[in-house]
């Protein structure tokens, strides 16, 4: 009882500590009055966190504390009042109470049982109260004591890729939780150095760099724990082993298995004489050959023959010529090196390969590939580093030490280059700057580890004796063996026999053997069963020896390899004959060629031996068996040490039987010899047979308990027990087994062991393998397993090489059925309201809390029938989640009255269940008509009246809503409201008929036009909508300002004013329409300044009268806040003293809103009233910012209250799993996130696009609820400015602000704040120019490189820098930084290498900082290190910073558009709540920062427990956290590229530039000859038209213009009539066989005739067939001359004869134009426009048709040359003449244009000169030569010079002035005078052309032309060409 009394005042005490307003004084917070220990000292640890409040102990089955007071505490209590009684304290581990204290020390006993994890901890805290301390006014801090479990891990830091190399050093790292003073860790590893070492926990050290760590997963678990790093070599490669132990309590043990490879082995090494390097270049090749499997040669060629090479081999090769196969050799190479070796591996395959070194270039040439070139700067750097690997090019180079070359000392250049298994070390020695030397050094890779050094190995040779000569024969054979050599080194063996008497005295042969000597069939010679080898694999010889005594003959065999190795081998050869022999010896086997016979270990098995002895006496027999353990069948064993053979039976018999288990698994070779004695003899007669027998492994043995078939009930308990397995070959049972379990639905899945689509036994399944795959025994606990299924279950277990497996199917037997519960949210009544939104929960009851169900969601009309539904449109949560939420007006126009919602619930093991939810639709009222009258007015002038009728429903009676609409849904948007109808409510009423009202202003730009919304609802809640739209005029556009005025002042002010009657009669719902009105119209006056003052009192007192109207009411509610958005709307002329009573009225109406949310659950309506508060809150908040100097900072914190209140008024209407909703005003946005705690870390920023993201990082431990019911509500608040200038950073903050708060939802409706352990959050930058600029970047002075650079200040005092290249070249850059602008000299304080694929690499001299968090593709760094040692030279705050840019050569002139840079440093800032300050060691920058965005990790742990607050109350369980980034600029930046990149001298442009003109030039000219040569041809040329009748008496010439547009030239048959005041001329076809006609721009003269005299041409008419390719045609002009009176008619035609342009015509007729009358002026343009181009424009008109004059295509491409060149030469003098790079920016605009005029002044005199002197030399040239007529060959026709009939032109008749043949017969004579009018008309219209050469008359004009004439011979009508008249020269 005492304790519950004390549980009860204590809560009292916290209570009343509690603030309890806004304007409530904060708690003093005091030190906790008790210190609290561990009590044992081993339970004493530490981690990194602990402070004097929070310390840690070791976890234990029960933790001793023990507490005392804190130092100080009782003392500063005594002095103020005397003794003081001890505090009392309430103790809890975790959220449970332990016990209370009221002591001042003493110890506590805390049973915390087993920890459930080794990670897991557990909080213990201390509440204190005391009597020096009195709540609320005080309260003590918690004391908190953490019980944490040791967690540590042991992982390797460097190298992070394995295997690892030998004597490489490997940085090892462990992290630990917690640390003790006591703890000493031991390390130990065998084969490292150091071996073993001891480190006291005490001395661990900081946390290595992020990007240390292997994984993920370690950099977040060992950033919060004490770190520990040691470096360790190991010498020989293997597996090693690493371990860290604690022997202290608790004991702790860490491995960790590390594979060491072996390094390279030399092959060679070779060595140059001195060589010049300009006069000798260097050229090598070389060859690797594989001779045998394991014997490899090697040949390095000098095909330069430079002499003079010093060589030494390695101990593993030998030297050889390589006799036996003839090497092509030319005159001019060397050979360097030639040897072979052998190695230990996978075959090799051959390689070839060049190397050639030239001016510094090495050039390197594996095969066939493309070679590798490494540039080496001689002359330039005395140490260079290349690597250089096979199929990759150079992967990393390095320069150092750029000084000059040392003439005293060696300068090297080194390369390193991989081919394959081969490696060279190349490295070029630099000697007195023009001479060198070349050292080549090979290695291999010892992975294929070479043999012991050929020369101390033993020579392999076995001689034998073919045996003793039979009585017929007197010889015999010796016979030796040696392994067969590859021909390349056969000719290295040679043999030498001496053959001894029997007594060694004298030498009977002596005789020399080679490689060629060999014996085919050498083992006929000897007993094949003697061999102890693979005959196959050796080479036999023979030598014949004769017998000449029955005796042993001695004999010495020498065998000498090259001049490396040496054998000599004693062989006696018996020539005695034989009185017994062995015939056969003989291993009796299966298979009987079987080189190896096979056995298990397990298996007892026996060999025979069949001994055949051909003896005529008695015989001993002594048989003997002696087994050896061998690596395989070629290798000699040493037979003076076989094996133990003890346990065998028989060894010494012919029979030999070996036991199970007696062998271990491996080769063997069983040799049997025997012993033959003949009785009463001495002679021993040997014989002997070995045979290889492989002991093997026996196969695995895998079982399953319970058989190959089962069946279980889905909730039993059961296993799959494969403990029954066994291994034959071991008696250790389980021991080295490894089992694996696997599970399918679908049996086939094990044939390729991959899982298909739809057969995982259990949702958490990813492969094959079962969730636990290890473990002989699987334990399946209940229901994880759907019932109703086979099961396919394989047990796998493997041990060394074996495997082996066995299979079990199990059935499933199904579960017990669901239970589900359908539950309405929203919209729960009787009838469904189809206007507003209609919500359901659905829940499974007995469904298991690890796994989420399936949901289903079907609409169903009543007799059962699935309705089509667009669910993604209708719904905010569609239709597979357990909640439904469907949006208003969805069943407002339906066919049906019932529907039914069918939800189907199906579980992850196969149950499902279905639940129907029946509902009816109240039918909304039946549509009828509304008016508005009058529908033109002015606003405070004119009453409007709206009338309805024909509205009809059952549910009457019906009531009407006039809502007046505003602008809020425009500027204010909520995305889940489906229509935003907010507004002012004109009238509610059961009248149709609405009183005379007035209405606010229209909309000035929609021509004043107001939108009306009647409402008519029947009495259950259902309403029909009918819009309407009236126009309401400003009245101030008829109206004087003041009088206005004072009519809005009267209205509301004053006992007579009608706001004072509605508000004494209680019509709120009129008091609030008039001062919407009113306000609506004062926003429209924008009177002068002395009118400011009172429009903000005028403001004020509507404020003060919103005050006075009553919200007990929805309507009230949107009176209320539809007239404070108008009020509020100039946020100017709204005062503090307007800000602080709106935001009193909005306080209250949110609250009663919240309420009436609660009563009515109506979502819709409450979340339209939203729309409205957040259109005030942010006019508020813009007002209450406007003034900087005088913000009103508790208004601002007000309006955050509000915003929270809102957001929850918004969660009540949202379910989880349903679509984010947006709160969205003009300058800032809130979003709403609701879900359940199944999709807990998906719901947060799962938008697609999000421009501010938030990802939080919630724990167990962070919310109470359980996983089916917890529901979790996010908000995120994103504000384009800065909403809290006053608490400083307002210039330095250039993001947009971020907030965020998190509450979990329980079941109760009970809020319960949350707070996430960490964040990671992504904020837009708002200016990302301001540090960004164009990078001037080209190739630099020595044409080797892109380069560019750039140079600015940093402040002593800034941190990190970073620097982002942005630019679409995917090239590396090299980053060099320099201290000062002077880059050109200096040496760079660091370098680093940018990718566009993987972050930016610091260079081997530069260090890593952990102060860099960002690491990204071409982002650079500058630690605040190096900022630091770079402004410690400078005496300022300031220094200079110079970055230059390296690139491969990519550009030959310098560009801007390249590459860009952002130089950022950003700090992230953190602000708890509106009532704290902004902090920056809450959250550090993230990674993912860039140009655009700032990436921030927040640390957001909770030092107190979040409290319950019901949602009816005004507490806030967590207030809105901000996040921000302060950005600190840097000043402007100084391009380097000046500096840096090459000058114009060494620019190609120029003259590529003037090299492409003229090639342009002469590819132009050789066209525009041609052009020139067809324009004379076709100039002025007139065609007659060949259906011209000879007797025919007027001639016409018609010219006709085709327009030059595209596409109107044609290719049809074009025909022409002439119709004149007497009559019309024939049909003409303008046609001629030999000429084209009516080109686009062409100009076509025709010349036809008519029977007589037309007088005036009237008009013509025009068609075309419509043929050919291009039938359209577009005739621009006409003209047609009368050639007998020289009268001319023009016509205007500018019409398209075509079927698809135009209007679609081909005929036409065209009347004449009268030259008086003036062309339109857009024909007149056209037309002079196009002269104008073709004929003056100089570069246009090359390309023009038609050209016209003596001016040629080509003298005009001539003339544009020379001004070209002219303009170039110009700019070229003026280029860069006294340019300031100091002069302002304005004055260089200035000097640009200075140069340009005078450049242009100087230029153009000389184009005009250059102009007339083509033209009119041209022209003076053709007025040189006279006229003359030439008559060329034509036809018979009609005279066209006069009308007599009889007078015909035959030309091609004899001309009687020249005597020439011209004619063709005789006519009748003529005679044509030169001054005949008719005849200088048609001079005038003909051109010159070529005459012919033997018909051709020439003759002045001043002659008369005579010509003999008859009737005409030729059939053919008569053409009349141009060529009648030219000029002759």
């Amino acid at each position: 009882m005492a304790a519950l009394l004390l549980h009860l005042l204590l809560l009292l005490q916290l209570l009343g500590s509690c603030p309890r307003g806004s304007g409530a004084p904060a708690a003093r917070l005091q030190p906790p009055p008790l210190r609290v220990t561990c009590r044992d000292p081993e339970a004493r640890v530490s981690q990194r966190w602990d402070s004097k409040r929070r310390v840690s102990c070791l976890w234990s089955g029960t933790v001793m504390l023990r507490y005392r007071p804190t130092p100080g505490a009782r003392a500063e209590a005594g002095r103020e009042a005397g003794p003081l009684s001890p505090p009392r304290c309430s103790w809890y581990f975790g959220s449970s109470w332990v016990t209370d204290t009221s002591r001042w020390s003493g110890q506590v006993a805390v049973p915390t049982g087993l920890p459930p994890s080794p990670a897991a901890s557990v909080l213990l805290t201390v509440r204190c109260s005391s009597t020096s301390c009195p709540v609320p006014g005080c309260s003590h801090r918690n004391a908190t004591v953490e019980v944490s479990a040791q967690d540590a891990w042991l992982f390797v830091l460097w190298p992070q890729a394995q295997p690892l190399r030998a004597r490489q050093p490997v940085e090892l790292g462990w992290c630990s939780r917690l640390r003790s003073e006591g703890w000493q860790y031991r390390f130990s590893s065998p084969g490292g150095s150091p071996a073993a070492l001891r480190l006291p926990s005490s001395q661990h050290r900081a946390p290595p760099p992020p990007a240390a760590y292997p994984t993920a997963e370690l950099r977040r678990t060992c950033a919060a724990y004490h770190s520990y790093r040691l470096t360790v070599r190991y010498g020989h490669h293997g597996l090693h082993v690493a371990s860290v132990s604690v022997e202290q309590v608790p004991q702790l043990n860490l491995s960790l298995s590390l594979q060491v490879q072996p390094g390279p082995l030399r092959l060679l090494s070779v060595r140059s004489r001195l060589l010049s390097v300009a006069r000798q270049p260097l050229s090598l090749s070389w060859r690797l050959q594989p001779l045998t499997p394991r014997t490899l040669a090697y040949r390095l060629v000098d095909t330069q023959a430079v002499g003079g090479w010093l060589r030494s081999y390695g101990s593993f090769t030998l030297q050889s010529n390589f006799c036996a196969v003839p090497v092509t050799q030319s005159p001019g190479e060397v050979a360097v090196a030639s040897m072979y070796f052998h190695v230990d591996g996978e075959r090799f395959e051959e390689l070839t390969g060049d190397l050639h070194l030239r001016n510094g270039t090495l050039s390197l040439t594996a095969g066939r590939e493309a070679p590798t070139r490494v540039n080496l700067p001689l002359g330039k750097t005395t140490l260079s580093t290349h690597i250089v690997r096979y199929h990759h090019g150079t992967f990393y180079a390095t320069r150092e030490n750029n000084s000059p070359l040392s003439a005293d000392g060696p300068n090297t250049h080194t390369v390193f280059y991989q081919h394959k298994e081969l490696s060279y070390l190349l490295s070029i020695e630099l000697v007195a700057f023009q001479w060198y030397k070349f050292n080549m050094h090979l290695y291999t890779n010892q992975k294929r580890a070479l043999f012991r050094p050929l020369s101390e190995r033993d020579l392999e040779v076995h001689v034998f004796s073919s045996g003793r000569p039979s009585l017929p024969q007197s010889f015999t054979y010796l016979v030796w063996f040696i392994p067969a050599q590859h021909p390349m080194l056969q000719c290295e063996w040679t043999f030498h026999l001496q053959l001894f008497g029997a007594c060694r005295d004298h030498l009977l042969q002596n005789s020399t053997y080679t490689y060629n000597d060999h014996v085919r069939n050498a083992t006929r010679l000897v007993r094949r069963s003697a061999l102890p080898f693979d005959p196959d694999k050796y080479t036999g010889f023979a030598a014949k020896v004769d017998c000449t005594t029955s005796a042993h003959t001695p004999a010495l065999l020498g065998v000498r390899v090259n001049n490396y190795a040496a054998k000599t081998v004693e062989a006696p050869v018996a020539c005695h004959q034989q009185a017994c022999h062995i015939q056969t010896v003989q291993i009796q086997k299966p298979v009987l060629h079987a080189s190896v016979l096979r056995q298990k270990r397990a298996t007892s098995f026996y060999l025979f031996v069949r001994l055949v002895v051909d003896c005529k006496v008695g015989i001993f027999i002594k048989p003997l068996w002696r087994i050896y353990s061998v690596p395989d069948t070629t290798t000699v064993p040493n037979w003076t040490q076989p094996i133990n053979s003890s346990a065998m039976y028989g060894v010494d018999m012919i029979r030999l039987t070996v036991p199970s288990f007696t062998l271990d698994y491996g080769l063997y070779l069983f040799y049997f010899t025997v012993e033959v004695t003949p009785i009463r003899t001495t002679t021993v007669l040997r014989g002997s047979d070995q045979v290889y027998i492989q002991i093997e492994r026996s196969d695995l043995q895998a079982d399953i308990a319970g058989g190959t078939f089962r069946t279980v009930g889905f909730s039993d308990n059961w296993t799959l027990d494969g403990s029954a397995s066994s291994d034959p070959d071991s008696q250790e049972g389980l021991k080295g087994i490894t089992f694996t379990w696997y599970c399918t639905k679908e049996v086939s899945d094990y044939k390729n062991m991959k899982l298909s689509p739809g057969n995982r036994c259990h949702p958490a399944q990813r492969d094959l393998k079962w969730l636990t795959s290890s473990g002989p025994v699987q334990a399946v606990p209940p229901e994880s397993l759907p019932g109703n299924t086979v099961y396919y279950f394989r047990l796998v277990i493997e041990k060394d090489t074996r495997r082996s497996y066995a299979d079990q199917t199990v059935e499933v037997r199904p579960g017990s059925p669901l239970l589900l519960d359908v539950m309405c949210l929203e919209n729960c009544g009787s009838t469904l309201i189809p206007t507003e939104r209609f919500a359901l929960s659905g829940k499974c009851l007995n469904c298991r809390t690890t796994s989420q169900p399936a949901y289903y969601w079907t609409l169903l009309s009543q007799n059962s029938t699935e309705i089509s539904f667009d669910w993604s449109a209708r719904t905010s949560t569609g239709r597979s989640g357990a909640y439904l939420s469907i949006h208003a007006l969805t069943f407002t126009k339906t066919a049906h009255r019932s529907y039914v919602l069918l939800l189907k619930v199906t579980t992850w093991d196969g149950r499902s269940s279905i639940y129907r939810h029946a509902f009816q639709v109240n039918s909304p009222p039946t549509a009828g008509k509304c008016t508005i009258s009058p529908r033109w007015g002015t606003a405070f002038l004119t009453k409007f009246v709206v009338q309805c009728s024909g509205f009809s429903d059952s549910n009457s009676p019906l009531t009407y809503k006039v809502i007046v609409a505003s602008n809020v849904p425009k500027t204010t948007k909520v995305t889940s409201v489906e229509e935003n109808t907010f507004g002012t409510i004109l009238y509610f009423g059961y009248r149709p008929k609405t009183p005379p009202s007035f209405l606010p202003v229209g909309v000035p730009s929609q021509k004043y036009a107001l939108t009306l919304y009647v409402q008519v609802h029947n009495s259950l809640g259902a309403f029909t909508q009918v819009t309407l739209q009236a126009h309401v005029q400003n009245p101030l556009n008829s109206r004087r300002l003041a009088v206005v005025f004072h009519e809005l002042v009267a209205s509301v002010n004053g006992l007579s004013a009608p706001m004072t009657s509605y508000l004494q009669t209680g019509d709120y719902l009129s008091a609030g329409y008039l001062a919407y009105v009113a306000a609506s119209v004062l926003n429209y006056i924008k009177g002068p300044p002395t009118l400011q003052l009172p429009k903000a009192q005028f403001r004020e007192s509507l404020i003060r009268t919103a005050l006075n109207i009553s919200v007990e009411s929805m309507m009230e509610i949107n009176q209320v806040v539809a007239s404070l958005s108008q009020v509020t709307e100039e946020a100017d002329e709204v005062n503090v003293t307007s800000q602080d009573l709106a935001i009193e009225k909005l306080t209250e109406v949110t609250g009663v809103l919240k309420v009436q949310r609660n009563e009515s659950h109506w979502s819709e309506q409450a979340e339209i009233q939203t729309s409205g508060i957040l259109r005030c809150l942010s006019n508020i908040l813009r007002a209450a910012l406007l003034h900087r100097r005088n913000i009103n900072v508790s208004g601002v914190k007000q309006v955050f209250s509000i915003m929270e209140n809102l957001t929850e008024i918004v969660f009540q209407g949202k379910v989880p799993g349903e679509t984010e909703t947006l709160l969205e005003t003009k300058h800032w946005n809130i979003t709403l996130k609701k879900d359940e705690t199944w999709n807990l870390t998906n719901s947060f920023s799962t938008r697609n696009a999000c421009r501010n993201c938030f990802y939080p990082s919630l724990k167990k431990g962070d919310y109470s609820g359980s996983p089916d019911d917890a529901v979790i509500s996010t908000a995120l608040y994103e504000f384009d400015e800065n909403p809290f200038p006053w608490l400083g950073y307002t210039s330095e903050i250039a993001t947009m602000i971020l907030g965020f708060k998190m509450s979990e939802t329980k079941a109760n409706g009970d809020l319960l704040g949350i707070a996430p352990e960490g964040a990671e959050i992504t904020i837009a930058r708002k200016d990302k120019e301001s540090s960004t600029f164009q990078l001037a970047m080209g190739p630099d002075k020595t044409q080797a490189y892109t380069t560019g650079g750039f140079s600015f200040e940093v402040n002593r005092n800034t941190k990190s820098i970073y620097i982002q290249i942005l630019t679409k070249l995917k090239v590396a850059f090299e980053v060099l930084v320099f201290t000062g602008a002077n880059v050109t000299r200096a040496h760079p304080i660091a370098s680093f290498a940018a990718f566009h694929n993987m972050p930016t690499v610091a260079s081997k001299n530069t260090t890593a900082s952990a102060d860099c968090n960002i690491k990204a593709p071409y982002i650079i760094c500058l630690p605040e290190s190096l900022l630091t040692a770079t402004a410690q030279g400078s005496d300022t705050d300031t220094c200079n910073i110079s970055i230059v840019l390296l690139a491969p050569y990519v550009v030959r002139y310098q560009t801007q558009r390249l590459v860009t840079i952002h130089i950022f440093s950003d700090q992230c800032l953190f602000l708890d709540g509106v009532q704290s300050l902004w902090r920056e060691d809450t959250c550090r920058l993230g990674s993912l920062t860039d140009w655009q965005r700032v990436h921030c990790v927040c640390n957001m742990k909770r030092s107190h427990r979040s409290l319950s607050v019901h949602t009816g109350s005004n507490a806030s369980s967590f207030s809105i956290r901000f996040l921000a980034a302060k950005v600190i600029v840097t000043p402007n930046t100084v391009d380097l590229g000046k500096t840096l990149i090459a000058g114009v001298s060494k620019n190609p442009v120029t003259l590529l530039a003037v090299i492409f003109i003229f090639a342009v030039y002469f590819l132009l000219a050789l066209w525009v000859v041609r052009k020139d040569r067809a324009d004379r041809e076709r100039q002025d040329k007139i065609i007659v038209l060949a259906d011209n009748d000879p007797f025919d008496k007027v001639s016409f010439l018609v010219t006709l213009y085709t327009g030059s547009r595209w596409g109107a030239g044609t290719k049809a048959d074009v025909f022409l009539q002439l119709i004149g005041q007497n009559g019309t001329s024939d049909v003409h076809c303008l046609r001629d066989p030999h000429f084209l006609s009516f080109q686009r721009g062409s100009t076509d003269c025709f010349l036809l005739t008519a029977k007589k005299d037309l007088g005036d041409i009237c008009s013509f008419r025009v068609w075309h067939n419509n043929r050919g390719p291009s039938p359209s045609w577009f005739l621009s002009r006409a003209k047609v001359e009368n050639m007998s009176t020289g009268k001319t008619w023009f016509f205007i035609c500018r019409e398209w004869l075509s079927l698809d342009k135009g209007d679609h015509l081909l005929e036409r007729t065209f009347a004449v134009t009268n030259p008086k009358t003036p062309l339109p002026k857009t024909d007149y343009f056209l037309i002079n426009f196009a002269n104008s181009l073709i004929q003056g424009h100089l570069w246009l008109s090359i390309f023009a048709h038609g050209l016209m004059g003596t001016f040629s295509r080509l003298q005009r491409l001539s003339s544009c040359l020379a001004i070209l060149l002219l303009n170039l030469l110009v700019n070229i003098i003026f280029f860069n003449a006294d340019k300031s790079e100091e002069a302002p920016k304005h004055l260089r605009y200035l000097r640009s244009i200075t140069v340009g005029i005078e450049c242009a002044l100087l230029t153009q005199p000389v184009e005009m000169m250059i102009i007339a002197l083509f033209k009119y030399s041209s022209k003076r040239r053709s007025s040189v030569s006279p006229p003359s007529l030439i008559l060329e060959e034509s036809y018979v026709m009609k005279d066209p010079f006069t009308p007599d009939k009889d007078k015909f032109l035959i030309l091609g008749s004899h001309c009687s002035l020249c005597s020439r043949s011209v004619c063709v017969g005789t006519i009748k004579l003529f005679v044509l005078n030169e001054n005949d009018q008719r005849l200088q008309v048609f001079s005038l219209q003909m051109s010159t052309v070529q005459p012919h050469k033997h018909n051709e008359c020439r003759f002045p004009l001043s002659q008369h032309m005579k010509v003999q004439g008859g009737s005409h011979s030729t059939s053919r009508p008569l053409g009349f060409s141009r060529s009648y008249y030219t000029n002759v020269q």
